[in-house]
């Protein structure tokens, strides 16, 4: 009686696991089959950049250059002095991205290196200075331009008239042009560049001489966009 039992209750338990299996397979489907939800971020479906940087993400309009480097004459002065420090601060307005309007006042100081008499001494050439830049982006960072100048400028010291230079301590111009090349960092104000310019230092030219003195000038500046 027993053993009957047994194998009956035996044979149920084969009987019923189909129907567990069945019912298992069924949940699996349910699982697999889940619909979206639409209020979870689904990550896997972002695209690989969620931003593209560009330039309309940086600030425009009004922008302040501070700039440090160095500057040397080439025939004239340049005879009778040395390369030196040289630190302008020029204020700019973007019209468009490709075109920028600026004024500056720069400084310079130099050594004179003429035999005595008179012993040698040191002077500034100070002025200020007007130009447009022409902007090509090549990219969202990097970007190259060409500024054509106007400046007019004096000398802050009677020392040059000994030498011959009689137009150096009165307000005279100069015009040339600079070039340079610009790295916007990733931030919206921020950028840095490196350029060099010559120009034309009618007034800095000696009564005597016939070569024009020119101005070669080079330097870094840091630019801050409001």
């Amino acid at each position: 009686m027993r053993l009957a039992l047994s194998a009956l209750a035996l044979a149920s338990l084969l009987l019923a696991a189909p129907d567990v299996e069945a019912q298992a397979g069924e949940e699996e489907q349910v699982v697999t089959s889940e619909e979206p939800d639409a209020t979870r971020l689904d990550v896997e479906r972002l695209p690989p950049e969620a931003i593209r940087i560009t330039r309309d993400l940086y600030a425009h309009g009004f922008f302040l250059e501070a700039r440090i480097g160095a500057i040397g004459f080439v025939n004239g002065i340049g005879d009778y002095s040395n390369p030196g420090p040289w630190a302008s601060i020029v204020f700019g307005y973007e019209i468009l991205d490709w075109l920028h309007v600026m004024i500056a006042a720069e400084g310079s100081l130099h050594d004179t290196n003429a035999p005595p008499p008179p012993a040698q001494t040191a002077f500034e050439v100070v002025g200020g200075t007007a130009s447009a830049r022409l902007q090509a982006n090549v990219t969202e960072a990097f970007a190259m331009w060409l500024a054509p100048q106007f400046s007019v400028l004096v000398a802050m010291s009677d020392i040059l008239d000994l030498y011959g230079f009689q137009s150096a301590s009165t307000v005279g111009i100069a015009y040339g042009g600079e070039a340079g090349i610009d790295w916007h960092f990733r931030a919206r104000h921020h950028s840095i560049g490196l350029l060099g310019g010559v120009r034309h230092f009618p007034s800095l030219e000696s009564a005597a001489g016939s070569a024009p003195t020119l101005g070669i000038h080079g330097s870094a500046y840091l630019r801050y966009v409001f």
